[in-house]
């Protein structure tokens, strides 16, 4: 019987990392300077930058998910499949918001990373379950 090299949880780890940055990248300048955001990525500009420091401010309670994730995704599995259902969530609504709600074009670009992080995500993740908690003992 061969034995699992667990590369699947290691990568699983990576690519929440990945997606804890990314959610930085989002997070600080929305919190910091949202015009400045606004003007990036054709996201359209608005009256008032509050609503960009709420959703700031709701995605680092978010992200904060993904600190155990990384830790110790077995333990936490729940929190890990909703990790990635939640990005890939994202990643539909602002295709679905592209092109049935009047979202700004710029929105794509955030959709399709969304998207493509999420299904590595859910590819290491369920490499990583068959290949078992490394903790468990043969």
């Amino acid at each position: 019987m061969a034995y699992p090299s667990y590369a699947s949880l290691r990568w699983f780890r990576f690519l929440i990392g990945l997606g804890f940055a990314l959610n930085l990248l989002f997070i600080l300048p929305g919190f910091f300077a949202p015009r400045w955001l606004e003007t990036m990525g054709d996201f359209g500009i608005t009256n008032t930058p509050h609503w960009l420091q709420n959703v700031s401010l709701l995605l680092a309670i978010v992200t904060a998910l993904y600190i155990p994730v990384i830790r110790d995704p077995f333990r936490y599995l729940f929190c890990s499949v909703l990790v990635v259902a939640g990005r890939f969530s994202a990643g539909v609504l602002f295709i679905f918001g592209v092109w049935f709600m009047d979202y700004p074009e710029g929105m794509f670009i955030l959709a399709s990373a969304d998207i493509v992080l999420s299904l590595a995500q859910a590819l290491a993740l369920r490499g990583a379950l068959r290949d078992g908690d490394p903790r468990v003992e043969w």
